[in-house]
């Protein structure tokens, strides 16, 4: 009896299987027409390539990259759940809530007295953060290949991030010009 190994989601290898375990991970779409696929005895190619499993999966074939070693699978929404879009990325949504708090704190609570001081401080750090987040999710939303999503979120946390970070240069910026007029031009 033939085995076979499979290249999974995570672009990990997987096996041994024998050709009914194949055909059942296609009937369950937890294998697709263009994974890759390796028989006992042949090279790495895709599961619609060997004639055993081709009438098993009616799906369209999707063109693999054999060449980069890693094919991504597409994201699939388990049974039951009538879902368009993939996951958004955890860290596209922790840039954004980053971004969107730094305006929030830095803007609209520094006129409290106390917890204005405290928000300010907390303020300096949170669009760092921010950028850095979503930059690593935009970068990794790109190399999932349409698995994961929030890309908006990652440029929203970009944005209010890199809006606030430039507000508060420019402030410093301008006091450390006006300090500069004042001591030339008539301070002690």
């Amino acid at each position: 009896m033939s085995s076979y190994h499979i290249i999974g989601g995570d672009g990990e290898p997987y096996g041994p299987y024998t050709a009914d375990q194949i055909r059942e991970l296609l009937q369950d779409n937890r294998l697709k027409s263009d994974s890759k696929i390796q028989p006992e005895t042949g090279e790495w190619t895709t599961v619609q390539a060997l004639p055993e499993f081709s009438a098993t999966n009616p799906l369209p074939p999707v063109a693999a990259d054999l060449t980069t070693g890693y094919n991504p699978q597409p994201y699939t929404a388990p049974p039951g759940i009538q879902s368009q879009q993939p996951p958004n990325n955890p860290l596209a949504v922790t840039g954004m809530v980053l971004g969107i708090s730094t305006l929030v704190l830095g803007c609209c609570c520094g006129r409290i007295p106390f917890l204005g001081i405290i928000a300010s401080l907390i303020s300096l750090v949170t669009p760092i953060a921010g950028l850095i987040c979503s930059f690593i999710a935009r970068s990794q939303i790109k190399k999932s290949n349409g698995a994961q999503g929030g890309e908006g979120m990652a440029l929203a946390g970009i944005i209010c991030s890199g809006v606030y970070l430039l507000l508060v240069l420019g402030i410093v910026a301008l006091v450390v010009a006006g300090a500069v007029a004042w001591s030339q031009f008539g301070g002690p």
